[in-house]
């Protein structure tokens, strides 16, 4: 419970991937990556329920056996690169609203950023009560400053290339950019309704490092999620 309200974390893993075929479930030191963040969403205090929505048998049991509720499979129109998010979001919540009591707080968990730990999830929640908002979104620095990129013309032409005045200058003369980092999205469930997506004018940001900020993607992803939680653990 949050503010004496329930707390839906909401775990979207289908089992489509073209990056690294079936990452969520894929090993990382001794777990499938969806574990990890089950395992956080579950230490959260705050947390009420922990569903995993998926279309993949296979993901499915690594939940459940991770300690997530799997109540219902995800349509195959919602399980392709072309679905949205927002679907995904809204076919869960309409249907667990047919069996559960009805959630005032959703918590969107990808499984892809496994470095994302429950004592996260609470300092979002913190941040939450901190800023007086109705949702909260992790970011994290921006490894490098979009005034540097640029799209290119089928000529490869940089007549038009970026910021003529950015590239001129320093790093640390354009400020500091920050970025959507995957790992935490929580939201008043009416307000995520209401504009469609987490991103509004009461949304605040959470900050979060770099190195906590690995979304697996790829097999380069997960073992450098491998290493830097062995860094973390001193392990390494």
């Amino acid at each position: 419970m949050f503010d004496d309200r329930p707390v839906l974390a909401l775990i979207p893993a289908r089992g489509g991937s073209k990056g690294l075929p079936g990452k969520n479930v894929a090993p990382l030191r001794g777990r499938p990556l969806i574990a990890w963040t089950i395992a956080a969403a579950r230490e959260c205090a705050s947390v009420d329920e922990v569903v995993v929505s998926t279309d993949d048998d296979a993901i499915a049991e690594a939940a459940a056996a991770a300690g997530a509720r799997v109540p219902f499979r995800r349509p195959a129109e919602l399980a392709s690169d072309e679905a949205h998010m927002g679907d995904v979001i809204a076919h869960a919540v309409a249907t667990l609203a047919e069996t559960d009591p009805l959630y005032a707080w959703l918590l969107l968990l990808q499984p892809t950023s496994p470095l994302r730990t429950a004592a996260h999830i609470d300092a979002a929640f913190a941040r939450l009560t901190e800023s007086g908002g109705s949702a909260v979104v992790s970011v994290c620095k921006a490894e490098h400053n979009p005034r540097w990129t640029a799209e290119l013309p089928p000529d490869g032409n940089m007549a038009a290339f970026a910021d003529a005045a950015a590239t001129r200058a320093n790093r640390q003369e354009l400020g500091v950019f920050y970025r959507l980092n995957g790992a935490i999205y929580l939201a008043d469930l009416v307000y995520w309704m209401a504009h469609a997506g987490f991103i509004g004018p009461a949304t605040y940001a959470y900050v979060m490092a770099q190195d906590e900020s690995v979304d697996v993607d790829s097999r380069l992803d997960l073992d450098l999620a491998a290493l830097l939680m062995a860094r973390r653990d001193g392990s390494h």
